[in-house]
């Protein structure tokens, strides 16, 4: 699913920032599957909140982890965790979230235990069929974090190669 994600860990072993940003692989109304750059100890409790595209609000949430492990290709941990005292509302809110998602081909519905997949069927992606008329719009934040980026490295490039130039320049008149 993509979905940026603050988490932020109780009771937290030394080895754990006590805060930091993770990304959703899979969301439902019930918990969702994280990525993460450190691995969580299993039962332990932490606090989402998840930013869910326009028109869908941030939601904060706790949580506790279920499962956990280590996908080497990714280099990062796979996270399962179930929600804690999710209001109605709020559970409302991710049913019509990951129903949208799906309907784009962007997520994958909410299953049963029963229909759950294998875990090499888990790290598969299908790509969905391109339909020209429904354009799939990427998170407005990162898309202006690239941006931003972009300029940063156009400005130094630049800077650099206006030094070069000058600095040649200096040499020709020197001679």
């Amino acid at each position: 699913a993509g979905i940026p994600v603050k988490v932020r860990v109780r009771d937290l072993p030394g080895n754990i920032p006590a805060s930091f940003s993770a990304e959703t692989a899979d969301l439902s109304s019930r918990g969702a599957s994280l990525l993460l750059k450190n691995s969580l100890p299993v039962s332990s409790r932490i606090s989402l909140i998840l930013d869910l595209a326009f028109p869908f609000p941030r939601l904060e949430t706790d949580a506790k982890v279920l499962w956990n492990y280590f996908l080497p290709r990714d280099k990062k941990f796979n996270c399962g965790v179930q929600f804690l005292g999710l209001r109605k509302e709020h559970k409302k809110i991710l049913k019509e979230f990951t129903k949208t998602k799906s309907s784009l081909g962007e997520a994958v519905p909410e299953r049963r235990g029963t229909e759950r997949r294998t875990k090499a069927e888990r790290r598969t992606t299908v790509i969905p069929d391109y339909d020209s008329n429904c354009r799939r719009v990427r998170d407005r934040r990162s898309f202006e974090r690239r941006q931003t980026l972009g300029r940063r490295f156009f400005r130094k490039l630049t800077k650099s190669v206006l030094q070069l130039i000058l600095l040649f320049k200096k040499k020709d008149i020197e001679s």
